[in-house]
Parts: structure tokens; C-alpha cells; sequence
């Protein structure tokens, strides 16, 4: 069995294209593992990747991607790598995702060679940083106070200060717990518990027209699960109903997370 393999390895019509299929599956690997890890649907994997393949003139060529997990294949090359997926914070980050498309159309259009595509696609985590926290802590709270107005159609200044002081403090727990312990779920009820003994504190502070319910409603927006279920639907729909599964089940621990926060003091004021 070892000689057979050894055998193919060697063959004379692979060796002048090994290193260039290796250096090209590490490139389709590294650009799925990139949009998986940044919270892309599993059909813009496996496209990115067999366009990737077929503008380098692989045959045949086969990928299956999960959750946390990537397979690709050149049959032709003998060659078949499965790379995982480090475990998902659940993040969105639309600029990793929309650099990988660019560089993939850069090289189908043939723009660029495979060497390029390779060092590029491997300096996207160094030349596209994550957003400072402060920055994700001032647009969390700017989301929650502009659909706390536009849901509720309430803009009592006592409201709108509540809101935007309870999700700037609840916003900055669940990202100094997410970020340090790698909890998210447990994050998220700290943050809603936080979220909640802020409404029972205010309740006895504040008299009409302060509502907690209102406040409640813009605190807990930047938690929403919203994009979790949009991309879980969009699987099942696709036909990958497994990794679609698994996204119904992290929209629906993080929708839990969040609501038994809230509940947890809710009956006391």
C-alpha cells in the first residue's frame, strides 16, 4: 500500500506541479477559512473556493465546508486537505469578507498570479484590524438609541439618556467577558442581567414618562441575534441543512442568553 502512494507521489507528470497545487490548496483553504470565520453562509465558501480553483484550470475540483471544518479536493493532483475552523466568536466582519470577493475576482479575471493571491489572502488579518473597542462600544450604543426611537416612537429625553448609558455599560461587559474568556453566551446573559438590575435601580429613581419596557427594547438591539437567522435561513434554503441547523441553534442560545437575562429581575419592578 505504502509503495502505491509512494509511487503516485513521485509520478513524473505530478512533480513539476506539486509545489504549485500545494501553494494553490492552501490559498483555497486560507480563503474559506477567512469567510467562515468572519461569519460568511457556507454556499459563498464553496464559491469563492471552485472559483479559485477552476481560474487555475483544476478539474473536477471538490469542496465541502461545515461550521467548523473545510475539505477540499484535486482529483486530478491526488491532492485532499481538511482545515478547521478555529472556534467562532459568532462576529460579522463584512470588509474581511468583501477582500477575500475582491482578491477572488482579481484572480479569475486573471489579475494577479497565485503567488500574489496567496500573500494577500494571508496579511487580510494583519491589514484589515478589528474595529477599536471604543468604536464598537459608541455604535452599539448609537443602534440601540436609534431603534429604541424608531420602534418605540418615544423620545422622552429620560428614556433616550437610559438608553444610551445602560447599552454603552452593558455593551462594554459583554465585550470585555466575550473578548477574555471566550463566553459568548454567558456574556450576553451577564450583559442582560446588567440590563435588567439597571431597569430596577431606575424604577425607583424615575417617575413617568421613564418606561423600562422602552428602554429594555433599545438596550438589547446590538444583541439581537438578527444576522445569526438571516444567514441560518439562508443555509437551509441553500441546502445545507446541517450547517443551517447549527445556525438556528446559535441564534437560538444567544436569543435564550438574552432573554433570560432580562427576565431574571424583570418580576421586581
Amino acid at each position: 500500500m505504502m509503495d502505491s502512494i509512494t509511487t503516485k507521489l513521485n509520478d513524473e507528470a505530478l512533480v513539476p506541479h506539486i509545489s504549485e497545487a500545494h501553494l494553490l490548496m492552501d490559498a483555497c483553504l486560507l480563503a474559506g477559512e477567512i469567510l467562515m470565520a468572519n461569519g460568511s453562509e457556507i454556499t459563498r465558501v464553496e464559491d469563492v473556493i471552485l472559483r479559485i480553483g477552476r481560474a487555475a484550470g483544476i478539474e473536477k475540483l471538490q469542496v465541502y465546508a461545515l461550521l467548523n471544518a473545510i475539505t477540499v479536493s484535486f482529483p486530478t493532483q491526488g491532492l485532499t486537505q481538511m482545515r478547521t475552523i478555529p472556534p467562532r466568536i459568532q462576529t460579522m466582519d463584512m470588509e474581511k469578507i468583501v477582500a477575500v470577493n475582491d482578491l477572488t475576482r482579481k484572480f479569475t479575471a486573471h489579475q494577479m498570479s497565485l503567488v500574489e493571491l496567496h500573500d494577500c489572502l494571508s496579511q487580510i488579518d494583519r491589514t484589515i484590524p478589528t474595529f477599536p473597542v471604543w468604536l464598537q462600544i459608541l455604535g452599539a450604543t448609537s443602534v440601540s438609541v436609534s431603534l429604541m426611537v424608531m420602534l418605540t416612537k418615544s423620545a422622552a429625553p429620560i428614556n433616550l439618556f437610559l438608553t444610551a448609558i445602560t447599552s454603552c455599560l452593558a455593551y462594554t461587559i459583554y465585550l470585555m467577558i466575550r473578548n477574555r474568556f471566550n463566553m459568548r453566551y454567558f456574556a450576553l446573559f451577564v450583559a442582560s442581567v446588567l440590563i435588567s438590575l439597571m431597569m430596577l435601580v431606575s424604577s425607583h429613581l424615575f417617575k413617568s414618562p421613564f418606561d423600562p419596557d422602552i428602554v429594555i427594547v433599545g438596550a438589547v438591539m446590538p444583541f439581537v441575534p438578527g444576522v445569526a437567522l438571516t444567514n441560518a435561513v439562508r443555509e437551509i434554503m441553500a441546502g445545507n441543512f446541517i450547517s443551517g441547523q447549527g445556525r438556528i441553534i446559535e441564534a437560538l442560545l444567544s436569543a435564550a442568553s438574552v432573554g433570560l437575562g432580562i427576565a431574571l429581575l424583570s418580576f421586581f419592578y
